[in-house]
């Protein structure tokens, strides 16, 4: 039995999402000089909460995007397919940090209010 899953491109291609049985999982990804950036840490549910993947979820979701994304093919070069890396943003500041974790604490207190 085959492991139902599903890689998008959202936002204009500016990110990508992988969805399967477990969770929801967002990453930022840029097409630069022919080449596919995914930018790690992701994030991970339904408030975006930011995720540092485990060895096991790296092993599943990172082959799985990779195929996704080299599988896209530009309407202008047809079957030209574009490398994939996988790369960490740099320093997150202690503001930005306390930013990303207060954002998903705010929108789960807001639902729970409606």
């Amino acid at each position: 039995m085959k492991a139902a899953y599903t890689v998008r491109l959202t936002n204009r291609g500016e990110s990508i999402e992988y969805r399967d049985d477990v969770d929801v999982y967002h990453f930022s990804v840029w097409r630069k000089k022919k080449k596919w950036r995914v930018y790690l840490p992701g994030t991970k549910g339904k408030y975006f909460e930011p995720h540092e993947l485990t060895e096991n979820e790296q092993e599943v979701i990172f082959p799985r995007i990779r195929d996704y994304l080299e599988g896209l093919k530009n309407f202008v070069w047809f079957g030209t397919s574009y490398p994939v890396s996988f790369e960490r943003e740099g320093p997150i500041s202690a503001e930005m940090r306390a930013l990303r974790l207060a954002i998903p604490r705010y929108l789960a207190k807001r639902d729970k209010s409606d």
